[in-house]
């Protein structure tokens, strides 16, 4: 092999620090020549350089779009509420098939829309319950994260469970209908003229009266709620198991089983 082959990467190296070396004298010496090495080594140093300049151009442009367009923060606004709104689609796809059948079937059957709500609801489990029962008070998943808030009613897909008593971000504490505090306003399903109070529980059933003491009330007649109050109107409460007449009171009393079976209850729908 010839003397050029064997050191022909020395001499590669050499020529390019040779013409760096150019570049630099011509650089230097640009401020007090006639103008002609300044103006080559100016455009051989541009052509050099603009890659670079370009690209931090490029950098710095982009760094002003991201911290200083006056859209960020209603785009940011807009994300956050479709997130929320895609979060809420999958607590409703949480329930199984037939039980979002129920509540959807509850819902367009009550127009909570045209009842004081919203319309929206969303649905959560049981976590935790007071007690050694759910038939009083238990904690959801949901809370004030998913538009939850206290007073909210709900529901599950056989009728009426209670309401909302305190929220947190994340989770909801929840009263039900058993609890002896609730007083309930309640008609006879396809009866409204019939109107009466559930004001009591022994913990597994509600006792209550008519607001009429000559009405009928029969065993195995199904209660709602009258829509008196701040409850809508139409969710089942549940089947009347007993009825008499208090002759001291001159009251007609029942005694109601309730429709949402509080034992196998697992998750349930707030109305927003």
């Amino acid at each position: 092999m010839s003397w050029f082959g064997k050191h022909r990467k020395a001499l590669i190296l050499l020529i390019i620090l040779a013409v760096l070396a150019g570049v630099t004298i011509a650089s230097a010496v640009s401020g007090s020549g006639d103008g002609t090495v300044s103006e080559t080594s100016g455009s051989l140093i541009g052509t050099v350089t603009r890659p670079f300049t370009y690209a931090g151009s490029k950098l710095s442009s982009g760094i002003k779009t991201l911290f200083g367009s006056s859209d960020l923060k209603a785009e940011n606004e807009k994300l956050q509420k479709e997130n929320e709104k895609l979060r809420r689609q999958v607590q409703k796809n949480a329930l199984s098939r037939g039980e979002l059948d129920e509540l959807n079937s509850l819902k367009k059957a009550l127009k909570y829309s045209d009842k004081g709500t919203t319309g929206d609801y969303v649905s959560g489990k049981i976590t935790s319950m007071d007690g050694t029962s759910y038939v009083n008070v238990f904690t959801i998943n949901v809370g004030s994260s998913s538009g939850v808030k206290g007073g909210d009613l709900v529901v599950c897909g056989k009728g009426l469970v209670g309401r909302v008593k305190s929220v947190g971000k994340g989770w909801s504490k929840v009263v039900t209908l058993l609890d002896s505090n609730m007083d309930i306003s309640f008609q006879v399903n396809g009866n409204p003229s019939i109107l009466g109070v559930l004001d009591d529980s022994n913990g597994k059933t509600l006792s209550g009266y008519t607001l009429d003491s000559s009405a009928v009330v029969s065993e195995g007649d199904t209660l709602v709620t009258s829509g008196l109050g701040t409850i809508p109107a139409g969710i089942p409460i549940g089947k009347v198991t007993r009825a008499r007449r208090d002759s001291n009171a001159e009251l007609l009393k029942v005694t109601v089983r309730p429709s949402a079976d509080f034992n196998a209850l697992r998750e349930v729908m707030v109305l927003l």
